[in-house]
């Protein structure tokens, strides 16, 4: 039988009999066409071979149980769905990408900042710990606690310049001890 001459309907009829010949005719007939069709959607070369071989072998598996009025449009259509699902996919795709970089940067960052925040929190009791004793229990009652220094003169009872004093002693000193972390940190998180 020369199936080159065979008409479309035909040769659907015989595939879906099991036809072998009919179906190698149907891809000799299509595959180019289906071919330079996908590659107008999808450029790369690999993936368009794939789709179209992926159609014709899904065409050869349900042949006994698709209905197919006419092959042409019916082709055509199934490649459709294929290169949208194709699309979906390598979007969703993307997206996971997308948000698995975020999340790891995210976390990332939040790793980093515990870190520093660690590091600076070290640093300021280090530096709290160098002051003298008096104004050490004053800059932690007022900038640890959060106490007025109204309130740090009736706890302790003494005068309101001497509070302001070690607060302000304290606060030079803290300056001065945290400006070479603080600078580093600077450099750290603007690189």
């Amino acid at each position: 039988m020369e199936y080159a001459s065979l008409g479309d309907d035909i040769l659907v009829k015989l595939m879906s009999l099991g036809d072998k010949e009919a179906f190698g005719e149907i891809y000799r007939r299509y595959w180019r066409k289906l071919f330079q069709k996908a590659q107008r959607k999808i450029y790369a070369k690999e993936i368009v071979e794939e789709l179209v071989q992926d159609l014709f072998v899904t065409l050869w598996e349900r042949r006994a149980t698709h209905t197919i009025q006419t092959l042409e449009p019916y082709l055509f259509m199934a490649l459709k769905y294929q290169i949208i699902t194709h699309i979906k996919k390598q979007v969703m795709e993307e997206k996971y990408v997308a948000y698995t970089t975020t999340e790891s940067e995210e976390e990332e960052n939040s790793l980093e900042e515990k870190i520093a925040y660690d590091d600076l929190t070290q640093s300021i009791e280090q530096a709290i710990e160098q002051l003298p004793e008096k104004t050490q229990h004053i800059f932690r009652l007022n900038r640890l606690e959060g106490k007025s220094t109204k309130e740090i003169v009736q706890m302790l009872n003494i005068p309101e310049r001497t509070v302001e004093y070690h607060i302000s002693q304290s606060l030079k000193f803290m300056r001065e001890h945290l400006k070479e972390f603080l600078t580093w940190a600077m450099l750290v998180f603007l690189n």
